[in-house]
């Protein structure tokens, strides 16, 4: 008999995680070691028999999945639900920053260049995009660089364009920029089309002109910050509109991040999110040290409490605030069957359709970020369409490891998807992110026992306490971290 468990402990309990039935159940230390070797295939009578007890429950049953392949619906959701186009309008950027996908730092990727779309290529994106999107009810239209706004006569004719061919249909705006270019003309531009920016920011000065910097050298943080404190004086609605995100570089103390966007004024009320400088495809390796991973996870355990209604959200920090969305659809998804058959894992969107990539010569990419000197990466083209055969192959990118993916404990909640595949990447890139997951899942149920104790320390104080000893308890580098690594 083949079944698909996950057994974990953590400081307070051990659990098996159910695949098929998507469950977390609470053992016995005899049942914990019985359904570990059930798990690694070296299961005894005994131990069968603790299985057997379970599956009498409804729990434990044998492996569901059959064979690995995405369901035949992607052709429709083409023709008729594009829900997302990003435009590339300029390969360009007047910054020149250390850790960007075009520094040259990663395989088959392209570099900055003058390169930008012109403006036939620009109205057939759209015309393509409002002709698959009947079904969708908005489309998003995304402005992506280099830095878009180099090109902002461009963006501008683009969205007079719309107003014009299709003015009666329900589209929204997007925009990442560095925040270096902004005057009051683009300004009323973007306010008075609703689009919605998103500037990056590092963190404080020093951090920020570390990596962020204009081609000559020179740091882009006070330019950056003047152009915030005007447009917050000026035009205090749309700056309340504006998001930021923050890239941690490797080597930086994310806690003076955090420090710097609880303090600065300017800031005080934006949405920030945070993200990392990709791993996928970097010519050499980017690592993260222990004080990193540590803040991380002290952050991260806070968020769940939070997310558990166990410690104040205004005390959480606004770079991890957006995890709680995250552990809340994990915990939705939880105790909800899988189907038996045919089934692909959750990672993969349809590529063309979620986030359609149209870069500045009219080539189709799943989304922006792919690497453009991928030939398996490219989808199609504005000339004639999309290649269905190339997108299909992307999309059961599951079927590299068919027979690992249907025995993997982590199927529901994978996030492998064609760009970890990128370039032959399989298993190595598989392995770390059913690692990060693992990881994810004993946060989840350290919070869970702490949400059994509400109504032994119903005082918050009292919670934060527990939880901020165990971070001035932490043993050195490189011991197990406890309340966060549990032993597998």
């Amino acid at each position: 008999m083949s079944v698909v468990i996950k057994a974990f402990k953590t400081p307070k309990g051990k659990y098996v995680y159910d695949r098929e039935t998507s469950s977390v159940l609470s053992v016995s230390d005899t049942e914990f070691i019985a359904l570990k070797r059930v798990e690694n295939n070296e299961a005894s009578e005994t131990d069968w028999k603790t299985l057997q007890r379970y599956i009498d429950q409804g729990y434990l049953p044998k492996n569901h999945i059959e064979r690995v392949a995405f369901p035949d619906t992607f052709r429709y959701e083409l023709n008729s639900r594009i829900q997302q186009l990003t435009l590339q309008v300029t390969q360009n950027c007047n910054l020149r920053c250390s850790y960007c996908a075009y520094s040259g730092g990663y395989e088959h990727q392209r570099t900055h260049s003058n390169k930008t779309m012109p403006l036939s290529i620009m109205k057939k994106s759209i015309d393509f995009a409002m002709a698959r999107s009947k079904e969708s009810g908005f489309l998003y239209i995304g402005f992506y660089g280099g830095e878009p706004l180099l090109e902002i006569r461009q963006i501008q004719t683009c969205v007079d364009y719309v107003k014009e061919v299709y003015g009666g249909r329900a589209v929204m705006y997007n925009i990442t920029t560095n925040g270096t270019l902004f005057n009051d003309k683009i300004i009323k531009f973007l306010m008075e089309n609703n689009i919605n920016v998103t500037i990056s920011i590092d963190g404080p000065r020093e951090l920020h002109n570390a990596n962020r910097v204009y081609a000559d050298g020179r740091g882009s943080f006070d330019d950056i910050m003047k152009n915030m404190a005007h447009i917050k004086e000026c035009y205090p609605q749309f700056f309340r509109t504006i998001q930021f995100i923050t890239t941690v570089a490797p080597g930086v103390d994310l806690s003076c991040i955090n420090n710097f966007f609880d303090a600065e004024t300017i800031l005080a009320e934006s949405s920030i999110r945070q993200n990392r400088v990709s791993e996928l495809s970097s010519k050499e390796a980017i690592t993260y040290d222990d004080q990193y991973y540590l803040t991380d996870n002290y952050q991260q355990v806070k968020t769940l409490l939070a997310a558990l209604g166990l410690y104040p959200e205004e005390k959480t920090s606004r770079l991890f605030i957006r995890n709680i969305s995250h552990v809340e659809r994990l915990h939705e998804g939880l105790s909800k069957q899988i189907p038996s058959g045919t089934l692909h894992p959750g990672g993969p969107c349809i590529p063309g359709a979620a986030r359609l990539f149209i870069t500045a010569d009219g080539t189709f990419y799943p989304c922006e970020r792919v690497n453009e000197d991928s030939e398996i990466m490219k989808i199609g083209h504005i000339d004639h369409g999309f290649d269905l055969e190339k997108i299909e192959q992307l999309l059961n990118v599951g079927k590299l490891t068919e027979e690992e993916c249907k025995a993997c404990w982590n199927f529901v909640n994978c996030t492998l998807c064609c760009v970890a595949a990128d370039g032959g990447t399989k298993l190595p890139i598989a392995d770390w992110q059913k690692e990060q997951k693992e990881r994810a899942a004993k946060r989840y149920t350290l919070c869970d026992e702490y949400y059994s104790l509400k109504d032994e320390i119903p005082n918050m104080e009292a919670i934060r306490r527990s939880i901020e000893g165990l971070i001035r308890d932490e043993p050195q580098r490189g011991q197990p971290i406890r309340g966060y690594d549990a032993e597998i």
